[in-house]
């Protein structure tokens, strides 16, 4: 019984210095995750757009892959407009849309080589343009989390359509030797090349927001989609006036598509509702979309800067 009760104590003064020494350190506290009280509320926005497409404007076309190595930003915008209701939950319907032409000079170039010891081409003058388009629509149904007091996250799923185009145009005069063209010592050539896609496919992503408090917030959004589609092109290319190529493709393809956002936000509360301020940069790609002359296919993206206002009001 004496030794029982010699223990006893032994492993009550060990379980006591354990619990003063403080060799533990602090201790850190689950953050409470919640979602909002049920409310019922309203918001529109917009934003001007102002990117950088990175498409393939060289497919086997002398005189355009300069459009490739230097393209040109384009203005373009977004509109938006949410129905929120319940704990959290939103309805969004969202329209990207950029569309401009961009052309250029070019002057004499490098003599080309005929194959089959046809001759050879020496381009004198050359002009070339592109005309990139996209239009995005997305409709996302939404759930907002937050961490804590300052941090949340927007979950969202959906679907997407997505329309691409890049149609490119040279009209190029060249001197020429050789037997291709009989006698002709210079000709005028114009060809164009006109790639399309349009694909609808299920959408994911995530909007991280991160709150400074006094209406401050930065924030990184990511989503991906997966399109079904059809990509087509035509070409076609004319020799004084003659009709020389004349091509018209169509496929089913699946294209994987990414986007993301980085920016930051300032929200002024008013009598009748919330006027939010947006900027930051965005990120478009979509994977092997486009197919160009040699078989090879190509992405089509789009990154660059955007600013914008959006206005919730809430529902009595």
């Amino acid at each position: 019984m004496l030794t029982l009760k010699k223990t006893a104590l032994a492993v009550l003064a060990l379980g006591s210095s354990a619990v003063f020494a403080g060799s533990m350190g602090p201790v850190c506290s689950a953050v409470n995750v919640t979602i909002p009280c049920e409310s019922t509320a309203w918001d529109f926005g917009a934003k001007a757009l102002y990117m950088q497409p990175s498409v393939n404007s060289n497919p086997g076309i002398a005189g355009a892959r300069e459009f490739s190595n230097n393209p040109n930003y384009n203005w373009g915008f977004q509109i938006e407009g949410s129905y929120h209701f319940n704990t959290g939950n939103d309805l969004n319907i969202n329209w990207y849309h950029i569309s401009k032409s961009d052309s250029r000079n070019f002057g004499a170039g490098p003599t080309r080589t005929l194959p089959f010891g046809m001759g050879s081409i020496t381009p004198v003058t050359a002009s070339s343009s592109v005309d990139p388009k996209w239009d995005m629509v997305n409709i996302e149904f939404g759930q907002h989390v937050d961490f804590g007091d300052n941090k949340s996250i927007r979950f969202h799923g959906g679907a997407e359509y997505a329309h691409l185009a890049n149609s490119v145009s040279v009209y190029s005069t060249d001197t020429v030797a050789g037997s291709l063209f009989g006698n002709a010592s210079m000709i005028n050539s114009h060809t164009s090349y006109d790639p399309t896609y349009n694909g609808f496919g299920p959408r994911l992503g995530a909007d991280m927001n991160y709150g400074f408090g006094n209406g401050l917030n930065i924030y990184a959004n990511g989503a991906t989609a997966m399109l079904a589609g059809t990509s087509a092109s035509k070409t076609s290319m004319t020799v004084d006036s003659a009709n020389m190529i004349s091509t018209n493709t169509s496929r089913t393809v699946i294209v994987p598509e990414i986007d993301a956002k980085l920016g930051a936000t300032y929200t002024y509360a008013m009598a009748q509702g919330d006027l939010t301020l947006d900027a930051g940069w965005m990120w478009v790609n979509y994977f092997n979309v486009h197919e160009s002359l040699d078989g090879a296919r190509n992405d089509f993206g789009l990154q660059g800067p955007f600013i914008g206002l959006k206005w919730l009001g809430n529902v009595a």
